[in-house]
């Protein structure tokens, strides 16, 4: 297993597409910390002299980021294996297939912290000179990230249980981007749905002249019973839950997300060691 890893994150440090991935969330934290003080400055110019744009603004943006990209790292990096011939040599001397999984699932793991981390530093790297220090508390700022980095690593398991039991690199692909969009998207439906109001407040409006009061009523979207448990439960799962984080800054994120997580990895991992070792390598 040892081997495994050390050759694995050699191979993780000379692959492209790490390092393009890892580029590509650096240079977005940069790019959003300079357009967050463009804005400001823009604000300015136009004559609200007290306009500011917080760093927090642009810190909490990575979670929607890091599923995207490392959909497709997963499967390029972990396809590799097979259209190289590497895991059949791996097997052919004497490595396990639960350890071929396992070193797997540690690097892609790895990338996706990574991943994370670039965004973090690139973004409070730019961000701190221009914008000026993050006003949400701390603890806060720390939990979130935990979370955020727990739901990728999340992510990052399920990418390699797919990119381990498919031997085809574009295939790969495009099952491991269509799952990441997917469940961004349904975390955006399903946040819209479970924010609906229960009941719509009393209201007054003008009608020829008249002040009309409409009396308070329930709201017919809003989502009841068991169809609210069963949506709850799918926004909490890794992927969705990138928008729950985005919408409970100032509350903080539920302590049972990082929870999924973990569920996640290890229902994703077991399944896939479990499928892998009856799989046919061609």
């Amino acid at each position: 297993m040892v081997n495994l890893l050390s050759a694995g994150f050699l191979r993780l440090w000379r692959s492209r597409s790490f390092w393009v991935c890892l580029g590509v969330m650096a240079g977005v934290g940069v790019f959003e910390a300079v357009s967050g003080w463009r804005a400001m400055m823009d604000f300015r110019s136009s004559g609200v002299a007290d306009a500011i744009v917080s760093l927090d603004s642009r810190y909490f943006i990575f979670p929607f980021l890091s599923g995207i990209l490392l959909s497709p790292f997963c499967a390029l990096f972990t396809g590799a294996e097979y259209s190289d011939g590497t895991i059949r040599n791996k097997l052919s001397v004497g490595h396990t297939r639960a350890a071929v999984y396992f070193s797997n699932l540690v690097l892609c793991v790895t990338a996706g912290i990574l991943f994370c981390l670039g965004y973090i530093a690139a973004v409070l790297a730019a961000g701190f000179p221009l914008l000026g220090p993050m006003r949400t508390p701390f603890p806060v700022v720390l939990w979130y990230t935990f979370c955020a980095v727990a739901m990728t690593s999340a992510l990052a398991a399920l990418f390699t249980m797919i990119a381990m039991l498919c031997q085809s690199k574009a295939i790969t692909a495009v099952i491991c981007i269509f799952l990441a969009y997917f469940l961004l998207f349904l975390g955006i439906y399903l946040n819209n749905r479970l924010s609906e109001p229960e009941t719509y407040p009393e209201q007054q409006y003008v009608q020829d002249g008249q002040i009309v009061t409409a009396a308070a009523h329930p709201n017919p979207n809003y989502v009841r019973g068991g169809k609210r448990a069963v949506y709850q439960f799918l926004y909490d799962l890794p992927g969705c839950q990138a928008v729950q984080l985005a919408t409970t800054i100032d509350t903080g994120a539920p302590p049972r997300l990082p929870l999924y997580s973990l569920a996640a990895v290890l229902l994703s991992t077991g399944s896939g060691i479990l499928l892998f070792r009856r799989k046919n390598l061609k």
